[in-house]
């Protein structure tokens, strides 16, 4: 190709300029959003184009000049190249999309010698395929996922009606410990036995307050009978729990949520059931019948495998056709049953997602992840489908069986780190005695994951600070204004953002057992500072397309504060997050082609000053403003 040249005027005081920040930005940049790829969601044997968008001036200061630029991708294992064609500060490439994931990346000779552009960064040497930019021809999520901000529900703990815990029910609640709304939550063996008896009845009639909130979905913890509080050992797949207020409860919950503009999904354990539920009692009962294939044991009937060693969790093993056929292959399994009329359940989130369909050497973990995906695509492909998956996904997340994960690894743990107390993390660790992040370390951690999976993957998985499983988010945090700020940075980052119940008011909770008390309905007992920023939050994502469907762009990095791009065609917005006071940031007006910030939230416009834009010092905080 012809050499092209970026040759905007550089700022009049480049010297002054944070020298990060002008690296970064001096960098090309992809990203497979929809502001460099015509069709992000491509099918197969499309051919799309993907740009890269040169910067105004090369690490040097000096005009950026390309003198050739090539796309390298992979077809049937084997590398092809496509050359690029030059149209002002950017590079337009073909791609052939011949399979179910594409792989990519850039070839650039510059001055400065061949450089390779990749998902993981700017390489000056030959980086390995893992890291390739791609896109898939799947579909990925449902087109609406990235769109909502959900609200995860612990069914027994959110809110009660009072009309069900003391009824007769055709299921067994012997077990249960019954407590008052206001009671301590119990710790130690009585903790999955405590029942507060909250309903789905209860949590319809709370449903303003979600819409209040901006909230588009609501995310449910198991609503199957069994004999704990979590409901991950469930008895049958058969009905709703009677303590819950039966499938009768869930329609209502489902149709006044669709009224008001509320999509619900719930909780299925794909890698066990409970040692009540009726399969396995059959499988105890008979050796030889079809559900003694359901699992795996060793010495029948007393010695089986379960998770983790805990005999109340049998282990299903998905050899079995007839478990995939009545549990989630096909139209007429358990899976398919609830995402229907009258139902209707807008997906499923995947229990130990990232243990399902394993045993020692026996791995159909994918084959259980493509069957289920197929399952619900039959059902029209408006479902998503996440895996529970607390540490690297990437594997396990290719794009054909899950359309994402929970995003524990890729955001979760590096915001915890660098925002929270390591102390409190509890689940979140990565391991003994890992210490706390700083900014730098904490991006390299985010990047690491998202350069590994597709984007939509990436697009399509829960993004969250705190779940059932572990502390409280604001417990976690050295103050309520780092908490207040994590959170605001969750709403900014690329995925769909989840949070749990009652954070929006400041509950606190020092493990996974005390972050499941009952929300508090009396509101004079709310944190209103922490009400108001998550609503503002979500209303500032919710207004702005960028925060929901943008590019990603590092823009600087410091131990005390990250500065970032989300980008879609339309709009250029800046987020800025510091969790404590830094030195004044000058950014060059030209490498961020903008010259005025127009603040969006918890900020002041900002103009060019002799080509400088200079970002406030402050922290914690968490600031965003739109380029023009």
């Amino acid at each position: 190709m012809a050499n092209t040249t970026s040759n905007e005027a550089r700022p009049e005081n480049q010297s002054d300029l944070n020298g990060l920040a002008a690296v970064m930005l001096s960098h090309p940049h992809h990203d497979p959003s929809a502001r460099y790829v015509s069709s992000p969601r491509p099918n197969l044997a499309d051919v799309v184009t993907v740009t890269v968008e040169l910067p105004a001036t090369g690490p040097g200061g000096q005009p950026m000049t390309v003198h050739g630029a090539w796309l390298r991708g992979v077809r049937d294992g084997e590398q092809y190249w496509n050359e690029g064609t030059a149209d002002g500060y950017r590079l337009h490439f073909e791609l052939p999309c011949t399979q179910d994931v594409v792989n990519y990346r850039f070839y650039l000779e510059t001055p400065e010698g061949p450089r390779w552009l990749t998902g993981a960064g700017w390489f000056d040497h030959d980086p390995t395929d893992r890291n390739d930019f791609r896109l898939l021809t799947t579909g990925g999520a449902p087109d609406w996922v990235p769109d909502i901000v959900w609200y995860q529900i612990f069914p027994d703990r959110f809110a009660t009606t009072g009309k069900y815990r003391h009824n007769d029910h055709p299921t067994d609640t012997s077990w249960a410990q019954w407590a008052q709304w206001e009671d301590p939550v119990a710790d130690g063996p009585g903790a999955m036995t405590q029942m507060y008896g909250g309903d789905l009845d209860g949590i319809t009639a709370k449903l303003k307050h979600l819409v209040s909130l901006g909230i588009g979905g609501i995310y449910l913890t198991p609503v199957f009978p069994a004999r704990s509080n979590h409901r991950y050992d469930a008895s049958t797949f058969g009905m709703v729990d009677p303590v819950l207020g039966g499938d009768e409860a869930l329609i209502r919950l489902s149709e006044t949520a669709k009224s008001l503009g509320l999509r619900v999904m719930t909780d299925l354990t794909l890698n066990h059931t409970g040692d009540v539920h009726e399969w396995f009692v059959a499988a105890k009962a008979d050796a030889h019948s079809d559900e003694a294939g359901f699992y795996y044991f060793i010495e029948h009937p007393g010695s089986y495998q379960s998770w983790l060693g805990v005999d109340s969790l049998p282990k299903l093993d998905h050899r079995s056709a007839e478990l995939r056929r009545r549990y989630y292959d096909g139209a007429g399994s358990v899976l398919a049953h609830y995402l229907q009329p009258p139902f209707n359940m807008a997906g499923w989130r995947i229990d130990v997602a990232n243990m399902t369909g394993r045993l020692g050497p026996i791995d159909q973990n994918q084959e259980v992840a493509k069957i289920t995906r197929n399952t619900m695509n039959g059902l029209g492909a408006d479902k998503w489908l996440v895996g529970e998956h607390f540490f690297d996904a990437t594997l396990d997340a290719p794009g054909s069986g899950w359309h994402g994960v929970m995003n524990y690894a890729g955001l979760t743990r590096p915001i915890a780190s660098w925002v929270g107390e390591f102390k409190s993390l509890g689940a979140f660790s990565a391991g003994p005695g890992q210490p706390a992040r700083d900014g730098v370390q904490m991006a390299k951690a985010m990047d690491e994951v998202r350069a590994a999976m597709p984007w939509q993957v990436t697009m399509g998985s829960m993004s969250l600070l705190s779940s059932h499983d572990t502390a409280r988010w604001r417990t976690m945090c050295g103050s309520d204004e780092a908490a207040r700020m994590g959170f605001g940075l969750l709403l900014c980052l690329p995925g769909a953002p989840t949070f749990f119940y009652g954070d929006e008011v400041g509950l606190t909770g020092e493990s996974a057992e005390q972050a499941r008390r009952p929300m508090p309905w009396d509101q004079s007992t709310w944190d209103t500072d922490f009400l108001d920023w998550y609503r503002k939050m979500i209303d500032v994502r919710n207004r702005h397309e960028p925060l929901r469907r943008g590019g990603f762009r590092w823009v600087h990095l410091e131990p005390d504060a990250v500065v970032f791009l989300r980008e879609t065609s339309e709009q250029r917005l800046l987020v800025r997050a510091a969790r404590a006071n830094t030195q004044p940031l000058a950014l060059s007006a030209t490498l961020l082609r903008a010259n005025r910030m127009e603040a969006v939230v918890n900020c002041t416009d900002l103009d060019a000053s002799g080509g400088v834009l200079a970002l406030p010092a402050n922290g914690p905080t968490l600031q965003v403003w739109s380029l023009s």
